[in-house]
């Protein structure tokens, strides 16, 4: 009878899917007879160009014919001319390949030599590959070098740690940093055959970082700058004649209170009388009290003048110009450089 299928043919159904889909993949990645055909060709003709002597042009037709082929046969003769160019760390590589290919069913005798004959080669080149270690000094705490050799980046956790080379010449960058602040140096380095070079590279330590900006409103006060002596000596009989003339000012109203009474009229006393006495007093103290503020007048300008004097010759000695505000006890001036 017609109908659903049970849970048991479902998970069947389910695991042939499941298990031919490698097998179905395994058999798409097969290379085509096209491109068997055309690898065929290239092999032959990269090994007559290697015969000739002519290793990069047999390079190139040997590489392309193990990206079609991909076969032991065309794998060991790719690791063979890269051995004979130099290029051990990619001949090692292609040699170990080879074992990782899946044998086919009808795998002949010769791809079999193939695999053994690379296994073989692998372990040969191993003894034969240089190491180059970079040692990179100058790094402040905390910093990360970039690591490049022969154009290719070492990874940030590995760039202190020995790396496996070809033979010959190298270019090292290290870079610390980004930006405008990113320091580079570039070193070269030739590794023996199976040899170990250790290098170091100086890195320039990091540029200081720039002055903060002058606060607004002009630069601070040159702390260089001293108050000239006379300028001082003027200020303190400024300060000076300020307190007297103060004291005498209320000592001239105090006799002058005293005498608009004994002396009602239009504080003219008989002489003689104590009236006439305190009027004598108060005029005293009121030419003290003038005197005095015009000697602390005469102080504050003196100073004013001495120091707008000394500090433009200061300022012309420094080449700087500066103007500030200063404020003291009873006095106040203008501090300036031009």
């Amino acid at each position: 009878m017609g109908g659903r299928p049970g849970w048991g043919a479902r998970l069947a159904i389910v695991l042939a899917l499941t298990l031919s889909a490698p097998v179905a993949f395994a058999q798409t990645a097969q290379p085509t007879a096209q491109e068997l055909e055309t690898a065929r060709t290239l092999y032959k003709e990269g090994k007559e160009l290697r015969a000739a002597g002519d290793l990069r042009g047999a390079l190139e037709k040997l590489r392309a014919a193990h990206a079609l082929g991909h076969t032991p046969v065309t794998g060991v003769e790719l690791a063979k001319t890269y051995a004979m160019v130099g290029k051990l760390v990619e001949a090692r590589e292609v040699a170990l390949s080879v074992a990782r290919l899946g044998v086919a069913s009808d795998e002949t005798e010769k791809s079999a030599d193939a695999r053994a004959e690379s296994a073989k080669l692998a372990e040969e080149l191993r003894p034969r590959i240089p190491t180059l270690a970079v040692r990179v000094r100058g790094l402040a705490p905390g910093e990360v070098p970039l690591v490049i050799i022969d154009g290719v980046q070492v990874p940030a956790a590995a760039s202190a740690e020995p790396q496996k080379v070809d033979p010959g010449k190298h270019e090292i960058v290290v870079r610390v940093g980004e930006g405008a602040a990113a320091r580079e140096v570039r070193a070269g380095a030739e590794t023996p055959e199976g040899q170990m070079l250790e290098i170091a590279v100086d890195v320039p330590p990091a540029p200081a970082p720039a002055p903060p900006p002058p606060p607004p409103g002009g630069p601070p006060p040159d702390p260089s700058y001293r108050t000239p002596l006379l300028a001082k000596l003027a200020f303190g009989v400024a300060v000076g004649g300020t307190v007297v003339g103060i004291v005498a000012g209320i000592e001239a109203l105090s006799y002058e209170n005293s005498v608009s009474g004994e002396c009602p009229s239009s504080h003219r006393c008989v002489a003689g009388t104590q009236g006439a006495n305190d009027l004598g007093s108060a005029h005293t103290w009121a030419n003290v009290s003038t005197v005095s503020f015009v000697l602390a007048g005469a102080g504050l300008v003196t100073g004013v003048v001495d120091m707008f004097v000394e500090q433009g010759h200061h300022a012309r000695e420094s080449g700087a110009v500066r103007v500030a505000p200063w404020v003291g006890v009873g006095w106040a001036g203008v501090r300036g450089q031009f």
